[in-house]
């Protein structure tokens, strides 16, 4: 124990620097590792920005939903009503409805 305590006075000075470099390519280990994942995330960041513009474009916004829906519902209240009042027959409502989709 004497022995390392010793050389380590000796060579403090020589320790410290190993200690130092090591810290020193750690530190420029971790750098590189992390640039990487920077870039790799700015990549996937811009794939998922790109699919969701052009999922935003596909998809129907909440007025073309609501317009759809009312005019199907209205079509259905006509079909109803003509139904109730004995203007058209069942199989004539199916094929209309057929015949929109």
């Amino acid at each position: 124990m004497k022995n390392w305590l010793e050389l380590l006075k000796k060579n403090v000075w020589k320790v410290s620097t190993a200690v130092l470099l090591l810290l020193y390519l750690a530190k420029g280990c971790t750098h590189s590792r992390v640039s990487k994942l920077e870039k790799q995330y700015a990549e996937d960041s811009q794939k998922t920005q790109l699919l969701l513009d052009s999922l935003r474009n596909v998809v129907a916004t909440k007025k073309e939903v609501r317009d759809e829906m009312e005019r199907t519902m209205f079509n259905y209240l006509i079909y109803e009503d003509d139904l109730d009042k004995g203007k058209s027959s069942l199989s004539d409502v199916k094929n209309k409805i057929e015949s929109n989709d």
